[in-house]
């Protein structure tokens, strides 16, 4: 059983549109040669929404979901980065107090934006899951509701609104999609309704588990998830999204490091776009994908462009 509806995508799109205009899908033609395959790019920019990412659109969803006494209390969240960011600018929009647990060596730059945005910053754990297993533990203390990146339906609902506007603008013959936690790539599946549209998931190479389960139509684990690209960097998979990715993926590819930096540098070639590791995600998988899609028309999603700039300076 999938752990949203059509329904629930509707209702997100409704309690988000005060705060969320829709982002433009676009075509690039320097895209589409530099791809070569006779391969049409639609690119989803989600890169231009208030936090520059798409995780805007989860959050807003969450925070709008919420009763009266919750939001009162207080929300806490993990976080590498940009669901922290669009927490807490949903909670400033909404006047609700926000709290993000990070890892340490979390990126100088996505922590400043979270603190612009007033929420609390606690800094703990070597990486996202220790800073998600603390975060549980201050919520209990303090009583605040936890808003998962990943395992709480409004998140993926909010996520599925993109695809929502993604098929009123235009009919993909497929789509390529960065999975991460998977609230993207589920709220893809739940969209497509009864389309026969493949989508084929995309995870850093560093980072495998979700796409080593996948393959092995059983859930792993990994002691490590050393990739750049902050929202692929997991080393699990998650009860609310796995079975619909189980179930509902074309196919799934792990890219390296070095076929994300390319992603970044051709979409500021051809788009002139900025792009974060996971931003860049889906154009590194439709690069693997490329002669299996030749001919179609593919729909990617530049999910955000947080890069900081030490990391954008070494990749270029």
């Amino acid at each position: 059983m999938r752990v949203i509806t059509w329904d629930d995508i509707v209702a997100a799109r409704a309690r988000i549109a005060p705060y969320i205009a829709a982002t433009p899908l676009r075509s690039y033609a320097p895209l589409d040669a530099e791809l070569g395959g006779g391969i049409r790019v639609l690119v989803k920019h989600e890169n231009h929404l208030p936090t520059n990412a798409f995780k805007a659109r989860n959050a807003m969803s969450v925070m709008t979901a919420l009763s009266a006494e919750q939001r009162a209390r207080g929300v806490i969240a993990a976080t590498r980065g940009n669901h922290g960011a669009g927490l807490a600018w949903a909670g400033q929009t909404l006047g609700v107090p926000v709290v993000i647990c990070v890892p340490h060596g979390n990126n100088p730059e996505k922590n400043a934006a979270m603190r612009g945005f007033g929420a609390e910053l606690v800094e703990v754990g070597k990486d996202y899951d220790e800073a998600a297993q603390h975060a549980a533990r201050l919520a209990a203390e303090r009583g605040l509701h936890v808003a998962h990146s990943t395992n709480d339906r409004h998140v993926i609902a909010g996520a599925g609104t993109l695809w929502a506007e993604v098929f009123e603008q235009a009919s993909p013959d497929a789509i390529v999609v960065a999975v991460g936690g998977g609230s993207q790539a589920v709220g893809a599946i739940v969209a497509r309704r009864e389309r026969a549209l493949p989508i084929f998931g995309v995870q850093a190479a560093n980072a495998s588990a979700i796409h080593d389960s996948w393959h092995a139509k059983q859930r792993l684990t990994t002691a490590r998830a050393d990739t750049f690209a902050d929202g692929l960097a997991t080393r699990a998979t998650y009860d609310a999204t796995w079975p619909a990715l189980r179930d509902g993926l074309a196919g799934f590819v792990a890219v390296s490091e070095d076929a994300l930096a390319s992603a970044i540098r051709m979409l500021i070639r051809t788009t002139h776009n900025l792009a974060e590791g996971a931003g860049a995600a889906g154009l590194a998988g439709l690069v693997a994908l490329r002669d299996q899609l030749a001919g179609k028309t593919v729909a990617i999603v530049l999910s955000g462009s947080n890069i900081d700039s030490a990391t954008l300076k070494s990749l270029m």
